[in-house]
C-alpha cells in the first residue's frame, strides 16, 4: 500500500432533486461510515430546485452538513461542478467523492476507497462498482476494459447484471469509463483535468468523458472491486434499455435531451473521443446496439430487479 500521502479531508458531493427519503437514508449511512484513517468527512448537498421538504429535512436532521441551493435546471453535471467548486474554495479538501442521492453504501465503504486510493497513487481516479439494491445482488457496472474506436467495440470486464458472487471481491482494474456515483479523486486532479463538461453532458455522459480526459492527460482511472455502491436500478432514467419501459417511452428517449440515450449527447461524446470521420458509423452502431438491448438482451432482466 502506498501511504506517502495522508488524506486529511474528503468532501462528498451529492446532488439532489425531490428525493428526500432516499437522501435521508444515504446521509444516515454516511454518518455511520467506519473511519479507520480518521479523515474529516464534509458532505456538500446540492439541492437543485426541490419542491418537496428536502431543505427542511436537512436543516432539521443534518444541520452541520453543507447545503447549496440551485435555481432548478442545473441537472446532475452542473450540480456536481458547483458542489466541487464550493468545496474546493471553502474547505481545500484532499479528495472529492461523488454520490447520487439514491446511492446506498455500507459502513466499510470509506475505508475501502481510501485503501484503493493509496494503492493506486495520487494521480488516479477510483471508480466504484455499481450493484443492484435487491437480492440476488447483480453488478450493473464493473468497469470498461478497452474501447476500440475503429469498430467502436466496448469491452466490459463483466456482463451487465452478472451476479455479484461471480465478481472478484478485490482488485484494481484500469477502466476507460466511470459511473458518476462513487467516483473518488483528489481535488488537485480535477483542477488539472478540468471540471465536468456540463455543456455537452448536462445529465448523462460527463463521468465517462471525465475518465477519457483523465487518461489523455496522463492520469490513471481504476475500478475498485472492493468499493461498492448499491443503486436503486429502477430509479434510473426512463427509456434506459434495461428498464423495459413501454416502446413509445423507449423511442422517445433518443430525442429527449436529459435522457441517457439522447442522440446529440452521443454524437458529442463520439466527436470528442472517437475518430471524427466515423461519426455516422458510431451513431448507427449505438442505435442498433441500444435497440438490441431493449428488444432482446434485457427482455427478461426487469423480472430480476
Amino acid at each position: 500500500m502506498k501511504t506517502g500521502k495522508h488524506i486529511g479531508s474528503i468532501c462528498i458531493i451529492i446532488p439532489t432533486f425531490n428525493r428526500r427519503d432516499y437522501l435521508f437514508q444515504l446521509l444516515l449511512q454516511i454518518g455511520k461510515l467506519e473511519n479507520r484513517y480518521n479523515v474529516d468527512i464534509i458532505p456538500v448537498i446540492v439541492v437543485d430546485g426541490c419542491t418537496d421538504d428536502t431543505c427542511e429535512m436537512l436543516a432539521r436532521e443534518f444541520p452541520s452538513y453543507i447545503t447549496l441551493r440551485g435555481p432548478g435546471g442545473w441537472w446532475w453535471t452542473k450540480c456536481i461542478n458547483e458542489g466541487m467548486k464550493y468545496a474546493i474554495c471553502r474547505f481545500c479538501p484532499d479528495y472529492l467523492l461523488l454520490l447520487n442521492d439514491d446511492s446506498q453504501i455500507h459502513p466499510d465503504y470509506l475505508n475501502a476507497l481510501i485503501e484503493s486510493a493509496y494503492s493506486a497513487g495520487d494521480d488516479s481516479i477510483i471508480g466504484s462498482i455499481s450493484v443492484t439494491d435487491n437480492s440476488p445482488l447483480r453488478v450493473t457496472f464493473s468497469g470498461v476494459k478497452s474501447i476500440d474506436w475503429t469498430y467502436y467495440r466496448v469491452m466490459n470486464y463483466h456482463r451487465s447484471f452478472e451476479l455479484l458472487e461471480n465478481i472478484p471481491p478485490l482488485g484494481l482494474y484500469p477502466s476507460f469509463a466511470l459511473n458518476g456515483r462513487g467516483s473518488f479523486f483528489s481535488a488537485k486532479l480535477i483542477l488539472e483535468v478540468g471540471f465536468l463538461n456540463e455543456h455537452s453532458f448536462p445529465q448523462y455522459g460527463s463521468d465517462d468523458d471525465l475518465a477519457l480526459r483523465a487518461w489523455k492527460k496522463g492520469f490513471l482511472v481504476f475500478i475498485s472491486y472492493s468499493c461498492i455502491v448499491f443503486d436503486r436500478t429502477q430509479e434510473t432514467a426512463k427509456g434506459t434499455a434495461f428498464r423495459q419501459d413501454r416502446l413509445p417511452v423507449f423511442l422517445k428517449s433518443f430525442f429527449t435531451w436529459n435522457s441517457v440515450n439522447y442522440l446529440p449527447k452521443q454524437m458529442a461524446f463520439f466527436y470528442l473521443h472517437g475518430k471524427k470521420k466515423l461519426l455516422p458509423f458510431y451513431l448507427l452502431k449505438f442505435i442498433a446496439g441500444t435497440c438490441y438491448a431493449y428488444f432482446f438482451k434485457y427482455k427478461n432482466v426487469k423480472h430480476d430487479l
